[in-house]
C-alpha cells in the first residue's frame, strides 16, 4: 500500500511516500501476492516430474509440518509450559495472555518482540479516531465525499468498490474499518487525523514505543495492553469504547480466538493478515475476562489458522482448569 497512496489534501507531506515498498495496512493483496501467484505456477509446472524422479526424499520434502500444541502440565508459572507451547513454532508466534481480574496476572511468549501487525495495526488507528471525538477534535457525524483518488487497488473492506461521490459520516467509515477491516476506510481515518505523524505521535503518548503505523510493526504485549486499558476505561470515553467493541464483535473474520472458546462465549477483537501472517488480538469475555493476543510470522497461512484457535482454546481450558 505504501507505495500505491499520497495524501490528497494540497501542500501536505503523502500519507505514505512512493518510494516506500512496504504494505502499511491491508489483508493479503498487492505485488507480494502477484509475485507468490506465479512461483506457484512455475513449481507446479514440475510437480507431476519431481516426485517420480526424487522418491523418497520428494515425499520427505514436501510433508507438511506438523504444529502441535500441547496442554498445559504441573504447576510452570511462565506461559510458554503453562499454556503448552513446547513447540515447532518456535520463534514464529508471540502471546500475551493477561486476566482482567481474578489471581493469574499476566504471561507472555515472545511479547516483547516485534511482529508484523497487519491489520491488528487498525486498532490504535481506531482508538486515535475515538480519542479525537471524545476531545471535539473530530464530530463524528461529519460527512465525507469519496473520491477517486482514494480508491486503494487492493485490499479488505467495500469502501474501494463504492463509486466516487459516495458519501458516508466519519461514524460509519469508523465502523467499516473495526468490523470489515477496511484498509480505505483506516487510510480516511488517518486524513482526518492529519496523517501518518500525528497519529504516530498519538500512539507514542499512551506508551506505545514499539507500535510503528508506517513500518506496520507491534508487540504482543503492546496490542495486549492497548486492549486492558480500554477495557479498564481509559483513553477514550466509556461511550467510545463501547461503540468500537461493539464493531470489534461478530467481525467477518471469527475462526481465530474466537473459535478456541465456547459457542456464545463474546469476543472483541482485531484480526490481521497478510503473506505469512495470521494475527489475532482480542478481549475473551470468560466469567473472568481476559486478553488474548497471538501475532506470527513467516508462518504456512493454513497451518497457522489452525493453530491460532488451538491457541485460543488451550488458553481457554488452562484459564478454567486452575483457581
Amino acid at each position: 500500500m505504501a507505495d500505491k497512496m499520497e495524501e490528497r489534501i494540497e501542500g501536505q507531506e503523502p500519507l505514505i511516500k512512493r518510494k516506500r515498498s512496504r504494505k502499511t495496512i491491508g489483508e493479503e493483496g498487492g505485488r507480494k501476492q502477484t509475485a507468490i501467484v506465479f512461483l506457484v505456477t512455475l513449481v507446479l509446472g514440475f510437480i507431476f516430474y519431481l516426485p517420480k524422479e526424487l522418491g523418497g526424499w520428494w515425499q520427505k520434502l514436501t510433508a507438511p509440518e506438523v504444529i502441535t500444541i500441547e496442554k498445559p502440565v504441573g504447576d510452570a508459572e511462565d506461559v510458554s509450559s503453562v499454556v503448552g507451547f513446547k513447540v515447532k513454532i518456535n520463534d514464529r508466534f508471540g502471546v500475551w495472555v493477561e486476566e482482567l481480574s481474578g489471581s493469574k496476572g499476566s504471561w507472555g511468549l515472545d511479547e516483547t518482540n516485534q511482529f508484523t501487525a497487519a491489520s491488528v495495526i487498525k486498532l490504535p488507528i481506531l482508538v486515535a479516531y475515538y480519542e479525537a471525538v471524545d476531545e471535539g477534535r473530530l464530530d463524528p457525524e461529519t460527512l465525507y465525499t469519496l473520491v477517486e483518488a482514494d480508491r486503494l487497488e487492493y485490499g479488505t473492506g467495500s469502501l474501494q468498490h463504492q463509486p466516487a461521490g459516495t458519501r458516508y459520516s466519519y461514524r460509519e467509515i469508523a465502523e467499516l474499518t473495526a468490523n470489515q477491516s477496511d484498509n480505505m476506510g483506516a487510510e480516511l481515518l488517518i486524513k482526518f487525523l492529519g496523517g501518518y505523524a500525528a497519529v504516530q505521535r498519538t500512539v507514542n503518548s499512551w506508551g506505545l514505543s514499539e507500535t510503528d503505523l508506517r513500518e506496520n510493526l507491534t508487540t504482543p504485549q503492546e496490542m495486549g495492553d492497548l486492549l486492558t486499558r480500554l477495557y479498564r476505561g481509559e483513553l477514550i470515553s466509556e461511550e467510545s469504547r463501547d461503540e468500537l467493541f461493539a464493531n470489534l464483535t461478530n467481525t467477518l473474520v471469527e475462526d481465530r480466538i474466537p473459535a478456541g472458546v465456547p459457542t456464545g462465549v463474546k469476543v472483541v477483537h482485531k484480526y490481521g493478515s497478510e503473506a505469512g501472517v495470521v494475527n489475532d488480538c482480542g478481549i475473551v469475555y470468560a466469567d473472568t475476562p481476559y486478553v488474548i493476543c497471538v501475532l506470527s510470522q513467516k508462518v504456512n497461512a493454513g497451518e497457522a489458522e489452525a493453530v491460532l484457535p488451538k491457541i485460543s482454546r488451550v488458553v481457554w481450558e488452562w484459564r478454567a482448569a486452575a483457581p
